[in-house]
């Protein structure tokens, strides 16, 4: 009897079996490509954000929003093949790319983000992907200085949107304090075309987009 309530269930075990192993297959080597990471507009024909991106999803990104630049926040190790990859993709979509890298709770020099910024303003470079890893620290932060400083948000509005697009303040409690400490900085340095001074400067190698030969 009970072998042959076992032997029943054993063609429904190996369907669910299939469903599951095609779900994690759809999840983790479909969805990225069709659905990229935490992508959002920003403005629309000037600035857009996301997470890490997929080659296919870059593709996508780009065609369909005539991306010219890439500001990659450190979505992964500069001497990693993941960063390699992201690299020679941008080349095949002749993309210029820069690599400005932050820390994962969106601390870091705010040079970088100083340097984003005029990327970002700047119509030769435009439009713009500004991307990190999960899309919600480093790249919320930038964003959230480009609504204070170049659009004029107050900063509730900014650091709601941020919780909006995946910042949890409860997680990283950091991002609030780095955004009040570097803000006004920030725009003294951008309306006086020059950099906060008491941050490191950027190097040359920051400065200049990447290239083939930077692994």
């Amino acid at each position: 009897m009970r072998t042959g309530a076992t032997s029943r269930l054993s063609p429904w075990l190996a369907v669910a079996a299939v469903i599951a192993l095609g779900a994690v297959y759809y999840s983790q080597g479909v969805a990225p490509n069709i659905h990229p990471k935490r992508f959002g507009v920003v403005e629309p024909g000037v600035v857009y954000r996301s997470g890490a991106l997929t080659p296919e999803a870059t593709r996508r990104i780009v065609q369909r929003h005539g991306i010219r630049t890439i500001i990659d926040l450190g979505a992964a190790d500069g001497a990693s093949r993941a960063d390699r990859l992201a690299q020679r993709t941008a080349e095949a979509l002749g993309v210029t790319r820069y690599r400005l890298e932050l820390s994962g709770d969106g601390t870091g020099n705010p040079n970088c983000y100083v340097y984003a910024l005029r990327l970002a303003t700047d119509e030769e470079h435009q439009p713009v992907l500004i991307h990190c890893g999960a899309g919600t620290e480093r790249t919320g932060v930038a964003v959230a200085l480009y609504r204070m400083l170049v659009e004029g948000w107050t900063r509730e509005e900014a650091m709601a949107e941020a919780v909006a697009a995946g910042h949890d303040p409860d997680r990283n409690t950091r991002f609030s304090t780095t955004l009040d400490d570097i803000v006004w900085r920030i725009g003294r340095a951008l309306s006086d075309e020059a950099w906060v001074k008491d941050a490191d400067p950027l190097t040359p190698e920051q400065l200049a987009p990447t290239n083939a030969g930077r692994d």
